[in-house]
């Protein structure tokens, strides 16, 4: 046994001896003041309290070894990178192109709304569509909502 464990094991001895004589001064103090019928709970008491906190340490010792060894096949497997989300870019350009679009009224003006009203013509309803107007303090454009009941509107049309 290494030096350097014997050491620990002093130490954890003689922790675990000052937490039995604080016990037993505390439980002796109690024992004194009691009535006769429950002197036997105050002794139960601070035995259960010197198992509960040998049994905390022992688990919390176990547990570090436990944790602190080489992972297995099957855990590493079991904790694996999720799959990564592919998204098409078209998807992707088309999110940017609203997210400007509700940015700036001009690029809603010169570029998202001449293809909404492309779409909505491929669609065979070309002309009902209004042109909205931008937020008016905040010079910026449509908002996404207005967006999403042009794109509903356009869907619906069939």
């Amino acid at each position: 046994m290494p030096r350097y464990r014997k050491r620990v094991w002093i130490g954890l001895l003689g922790r675990y001896f000052v937490l039995v004589i604080v016990l037993g001064l505390i439980a002796t103090s109690v024992y004194a003041v009691v009535d006769a019928n429950d002197r036997p709970s105050v002794v139960r008491l601070a035995v259960a309290a010197f198992v509960a906190v040998v049994l905390i340490h022992a688990y919390n010792h176990m547990r570090e070894r436990l944790e602190s060894t080489p992972q297995s096949a099957f855990d590493k497997a079991r904790r694996g990178q999720p799959a990564e989300i592919k998204i098409a870019p078209m998807v992707v350009r088309l999110r940017e192109s609203v997210q400007h679009a509700v940015a700036s009224p001009r690029y809603f003006k010169e570029s998202l709304w001449p293809r909404l009203v492309r779409l909505s013509e491929e669609r065979g309803r070309g002309g009902l569509l209004q042109e909205p107007r931008g937020r008016r303090w905040s010079r910026r454009g449509p908002s996404l909502p207005v967006i999403a009941e042009l794109v509903r509107r356009i869907g619906d049309e069939r």
